[in-house]
């Protein structure tokens, strides 16, 4: 019966740091993009100039 629950407490610990992995690999990708628009954005604005 100890078994088991340490099992299940180490299995619910690795899954909420494999969410916490994926929401902070999403976030970053995300954050990447819209930098890349606005770098984009200001090379446009420039050229306008």
């Amino acid at each position: 019966m100890k078994e088991l629950v340490i099992f299940v407490v180490v299995f619910v610990v690795l899954f909420w740091i494999g969410v916490k992995l994926n929401r902070w690999i999403n976030g970053t990708s995300k954050i990447s993009k819209n930098q890349k628009k606005i770098l984009e954005e200001m090379k446009r604005q420039n050229k306008e100039k």
